[in-house]
């Protein structure tokens, strides 16, 4: 095996080969007769090739992802291939398969002259099955091959064991696990000859006289099959069962491959049982030797499938023989390609071009492709989905209630016209669900109409005001009206892709610029924002709300929003419609109704109409005040009792706080049991860090501090803890969150609960702790040992381990004894870094937690100030302990940002230069995370602002990779140096180019930075700047004096990268700057000859416009055309032709571009055809 150096590009490669398993890839790279070296990739690619020859074919291989198997998955490999090589003209499916007995044996080859997708189809008549896919015929070249093949084979044998011997002699590691052994033992075949019976029946101990069964295809196994397909059980249930018939041709020597030429059956699902097998290929006439589960995926590809079997697709599926199979397919495919002649393939078009023509199936793999990046851009904009809240509220509403909504003259004129309709009402009067009833009549109305009509809305909440930024609002909106279309618009890509590479997030100018584009391209848009009373000023709500009106004058939209009486909001809408939302007595009286049916208490039923109207009478158009009022009698035992509570119903602006302290007082009545669950419960909801589920409220109320274990017998039922909390709290059954009913309810609270809850943030930490310290957290070594089921099944872990620090901090006392003691103990540290480093979803914490840590390792890490002050009075020698990532407690208050802690370890004479094991001071960890407060302090404190990491990076260095602007620019005022390298010979300068971020760029340059600093390639910021295509920097650097034609070490200019690059916009902008068109590097190459060589006409044609040397020769005075011709660029050289390139023009060796298209047909046809034309003319 040899590796080539050669210069290749991506046009080069005309052959395609996919496998499905790293085994199987392996099998193929051993069968190359040389490795190319890699080739730069589009960004979209998700591929990983491997490139290389046999004879005179280049080579692309390709595997599925690892732990993908299926036909979509070799549906995307291939067409991502394609799209990145652009001129395969030939394709292969190369690894292995489960054979189909008896004529298929074990370590046999399967070259797929048909395949078929045997589980894809359509009904056909008395629910039958018909096949409908099929795969597209593989290219001439191929077929004849397999023609010429198949003789060969019938003639002198296959050559595969003459492939697996050069295989050894040059991978010798390769040979035991991928070559013949005795220990291969073909079950089907040694359990005929020793006698066993796979179902523990007696069988005949002699092959000849023993009988097969036959076994009646009678099957369970619904698919999509052509033929017949009838419902039942198999009659021999032996799960083991192989034998369909006599076996033939038995005699063979070990190790012996056979090659058969016939059907594959391809489809979606691993075949483990013999039943569905055989069903599988009675359904497709009998002929089936192969099952398999890729090819499907390239039915519109003409690719052949080649597969060596490893197993009989029965229960005996095993491993043993998959490595031995993938090398014989791989010794089949490279002895198949022998026989293609390489001017065959040049007479091929490109599989790519025959796609372009199968509209339908491309247009399948597209969507496939698509999607799955339309989703991944769709969360990037925004994580956030109000779909499930949606869900929520609308399955709460009442049928019937907020008809007189949709019955008013303000809300039809809203719907038939470019309205904004503004809905205010007080607290409770239902605001939310009536919005939730508007969304649906919405969806509803307009299902036929998408994507003509967008539809977008959002709910506002106290409770998520961390993610209801202005722009995380305008991303959501612009999320759903972008989900709604068949595509991703072009506008949201772009912004993607801009983002993606700089690690940044769109501004909130992006962002409206984006929406108002994707809006544009709708007829009609809703929007429709919930409780604009419960976003923040502080967040932007008035900013949020002049963008509203904008997108409705300017582009017509409703807009549909509630709030309660807010005098700033209600003034931003005086110059719109507005309609009081508030509830109606008949829908209160539905509700009450609906409630007293619901409670099958017949006290509550005899009295009906009392209790309807009595209640009705007093909520005043308070729908919340309807059901706190329902809930206060809804346990009454007598009817003296119900009346004389409806008779002291609070009413007016004090109703709710009434009511809810009634409530309270009514649970803190007694101390028992169910009082206490009630109590905890509310406290819980009420500080909750986050939401709660129903199964975390139900652990959290389970523990008892200072266990070992959690006794599930002491888990309350869900049920009684809404029924303990009279009323007061809910659960959203789409998302199973539990939460207070109501916005007024945590208002209350917020203002009440150190009068009801004093002790509920001690209490909370002592639970979090007691659950973190768990035995069976602490049971399993090493630290990466734990299963994941421990998490799952203790269900407040994930809470406990994030939250408890916040509720020791917000509790008046920070330090408790069992606080204290969890941070001292060996056992619960240890138990906590395990779970912390086991638990997935924790990337913020980076390489946190290591193994070796202390307790003031962990306070330093929370911010416990009081905490890390005791723990250094008991245990002073622990200010400059390390963990196994070498970080000391200095270094993880610095990186978290704890300003308290930080101090207090530095007044203790913590050490500022003490290095990780990536070899970083507190300085430069806390410079990579950005925080400006931190960064100053340790400076003033004496750091050293010049250390270097094992990269050769000092802080300066690292604050430009991350683009922190303002930690930039105060390093550069303590005197930071500008010109520092690292181990790479970069400056800040360069970096900033390589991100493309250009404010830094404009702030190194006004400090100074040297434009012409070069790497250790030779490269300025110029170079890399041309190279990345930053136009804007290019221009930037430009201005300021940046040279323009400097060279690399390979001679190489900013115009001969950008022409490599096929940047055209890069190469105008550095030729009308004055860049030298024929400057050449150290192949002699101008940009032209490049041009020539990759095959860019479009480049070529730029270049020759702008005055490049037609002529121009390179180090073996090969002209473009030249090149062109050796390179096989067919539209260059018709491009240079027309140019009148010289034809006579020799190189170093005396050749011609005429002698040298003598190796190609295509070549010399193109030429002579020119020429030819050239001379009529």
């Amino acid at each position: 095996m040899t590796t080539t150096t050669q210069p290749r590009s991506h046009q080069d490669y005309t052959l395609g080969w996919i496998c499905a398993l790293p085994k199987e890839q392996t099998a193929a790279k051993a069968m190359l007769d040389q490795i190319h070296p890699d080739l730069p990739k589009p960004s979209n690619d998700e591929n990983t090739y491997s490139l290389g020859s046999i004879g005179e074919h280049n080579i692309v291989i390709a595997c599925l992802p690892k732990d993908t198997v299926g036909t979509n998955e070799a549906a995307i490999v291939a067409a991502q291939m394609l799209n990145t090589f652009p001129s395969i003209k030939i394709g292969l499916m190369v690894g292995i398969g489960g054979g189909i007995p008896p004529e298929i044996r074990l370590g046999d080859v399967v070259v797929g002259i048909q395949v078929i997708q045997w589980d894809f189809g359509k009904a056909g008549m008395d629910n039958r099955f018909e096949r409908t896919s099929t795969i597209q015929r593989p290219p001439r070249a191929l077929r004849t091959a397999v023609s010429k093949l198949e003789t060969e084979h019938d003639m002198h044998g296959a050559r595969i064991p003459q492939y697996l011997n050069n295989m050894k002699k040059k991978w010798p590691k390769l040979a035991a696990k991928f070559g013949w052994s005795e220990s291969l033992k073909d079950p089907l075949f040694d359990s005929l000859d020793s006698g066993i019976d796979h179902n523990h029946s007696t069988m005949a101990s002699s092959k000849t006289s023993m009988g097969w069964l036959n076994i009646v295809p009678n099957h369970t196994w619904i698919g999509y099959l052509k033929g017949p397909l009838t419902l039942g059980f198999l009659t021999s249930t032996d799960p083991m069962k192989t034998d369909t018939k006599s076996p033939t041709n038995t005699q063979r020597n070990p190790g012996e491959t056979q090659v058969h030429y016939g059907l594959i059956a391809s489809g979606n699902q691993v075949i483990k049982d013999a039943k569905i097998r055989d069903n599988i290929n009675e359904s497709l006439g009998g002929k089936v030797l192969c099952v398999e589960m890729e090819a499907a995926g390239l039915m519109s590809f003409p690719y052949i499938v080649i597969r060596g079997i490893c197993d009989y697709a029965d229960a005996r599926k095993n491993d043993d023989w998959q490595e031995y199979a993938a090398m014989v397919a791989g010794a089949c495919a490279r002895e198949l390609l022998e026989y293609v002649q390489p001017s065959e393939v040049d007479r091929e078009r490109p599989i790519r071009e025959i796609l372009s023509q199968v509209h339908d199936d491309i247009g399948a793999v597209r969507s496939i492709l698509n999607k799955k990046e339309d989703l991944e851009i769709l969360n990037w904009l925004t994580p956030i989905d109000y779909g499930p809240q949606q869900g929520d509220i609308f399955r709460r509403h009442q049928p019937g209630t907020g008809q007189w909504l949709f019955e008013s003259t303000e809300y039809q004129t809203w719907l038939n016209g470019n309205q904004v309709l503004f809905c205010p009402g007080i607290p409770g009067a239902g605001k939310t669900v009536l919005t939730a009833i508007v969304i649906d009549d919405l969806i509803t109305r307009f299902s036929d109409s998408s994507p003509v009509v967008g539809i977008a809305y959002i709910y506002c909440s106290f409770k998520r005001n961390h993610e209801q930024r202005f722009e995380d609002l305008l991303a959501s909106l612009l999320k759903q009206l972008s989900q709604n279309q068949a595509t991703i618009p072009e506008t949201i890509k772009e912004l993607y892709h801009k983002h993606l590479g700089n690690r940044t997030r769109p501004s909130q100018e992006d962002i409206i610029e984006a929406l108002r584009s994707v809006i544009g391209a709708y007829s009609r848009v809703f929007i429709i924002v919930d409780a604009l009373d419960e976003y923040p000023e502080s967040n932007g709500r008035a900013k949020f709300i002049s963008e509203l009106f904008h997108l409705h004058d300017e582009y017509g939209a409703n807009v549909f929003a509630t709030s309660r009486f807010i005098p700033q909001i209600s003034e931003k809408f005086k110059n719109h419609t507005a309609f009081e939302i508030h509830a109606h007595d008949e829908d209160v009286r539905k509700y009450l109704d609906n409630q007293i049916t619901q409670s099958e208490k017949k006290l509550l039923q005899n009295h009906r109409e009392y209790i309807t109207t009595e209640i009705t009478r007093v909520v005043r158009g308070m729908f919340l005040l309807a059901h706190l009022h329902f809930e206060s009698i809804r346990y009454k035992t007598t009817l003296k009792r119900i009346k004389t509570a409806l008779e002291t119903l609070p009413i007016g602006e004090t109703a709710y706080d009434a009511a809810y302290e009634t409530t309270l007082s009514r649970i803190n009545t007694n101390d028992t049991d169910p009082e206490k669950i009630a109590n905890q419960a509310l406290w819980w909801i009420v500080c909750a860090k986050r939401p709660l589920t129903t199964s975390e409220l139900q652990h959290a109320l389970a523990v008892e501090i200072g266990e070992p274990n959690l006794d599930e017998e002491n888990l309350p039922e869900v049920q009684d803890i809404i029924s303990l909390c009279a009323g007061l709290i809910t659960v959203d059954e789409e998302s199973d969150i539990v939460r207070l009913v109501h916005y007024t309810a945590q208002e209350y609270f917020e203002r009440t609960w150190e009068k009801w809850f004093p002790n509920a943030h001690v209490d909370i930490t002592e639970r979090c702790i007691t659950y973190l310290s768990y035995d069976i957290f602490g049971s399993h070594s090493p630290l990466n040992n734990y299963p994941k089921t421990t998490f799952k099944s203790n269900i407040l872990y994930d809470y406990a381990l994030q939250n408890w620090v916040y509720h020791a901090s917000t509790s008046s006392i920070e330090i408790t004894p069992l606080v204290l003691d969890f941070l001292k103990s060996t056992t619960g540290v240890s138990a906590y870094n395990q779970a912390v480093s086991t638990l997935e979803g924790y990337s913020a914490y980076g390489q946190w937690p290591p193994k070796r840590v202390t307790g003031l390792h962990l306070a330093a890490y929370f911010g416990l100030h009081r905490s890390a002050e005791l723990l250094l009075t008991e245990t002073p020698t622990d200010l400059e302990s390390q963990d196994d990532n070498g970080r000391t407690p200095l270094a993880l208050a610095a990186w978290w940002g704890h300003n308290k802690v930080l101090q207090l370890l530095l007044t203790k004479g913590a050490n500022l230069e003490t290095k990780n094991n990536d070899e970083r001071t507190p300085l430069l960890q806390t410079v990579i995370q950005g925080n400006e407060e931190i960064v100053n302090l340790l400076l003033d404190s004496g750091a050293d602002m010049e250390s270097k990491d094992g990269f050769g990076r000092t802080p300066l260095l690292w604050a430009v990779w991350w683009g922190h602007d303002k930690v930039i620019k105060l390093l550069l005022e303590k005197g930071a140096n500008i010109e520092a390298l690292d181990n790479d010979d970069r400056t800040p300068l360069s970096w900033a180019v390589w991100w493309g971020n250009e404010a830094v760029i404009r702030l190194l340059l006004d400090y100074g930075a040297y434009l012409e600093v070069k790497d250790y390639d030779g490269q300025t910021p110029l170079l890399w700047a041309a190279m990345k295509g930053h136009h804007g920097m290019i221009r930037l650097l430009l201005e300021k004096g940046a040279d323009l034609d400097a060279k690399d070490e390979n001679g190489r200019t900013p115009l001969s990268w950008a022409v490599w690059w096929e940047d055209e916009k890069v190469i105008e902008l550095l030729i009308d700057k004055g860049a030298d068109l024929e400057v050449k590097d150290n192949l002699d190459q101008t940009p032209l000859l490049w041009a020539a060589m990759k095959g860019h006409d479009s480049i070529a044609r730029l270049l020759l416009d702008k005055g490049a040397d037609l002529e121009a020769k390179d180090n073996n005075g090969r002209t473009p055309l030249a090149l062109a011709i050796q390179w096989g660029r067919e539209e260059v050289i018709k491009l240079l032709l027309d140019r009148k390139a010289d034809l006579w023009a020799e190189d170093i060796h005396g050749r011609t571009p005429l002698t040298i298209a003598r190796n190609s047909k295509v070549m010399t046809r193109l030429l002579m055809e020119r020429v030819s034309i050239t001379s009529s003319t």
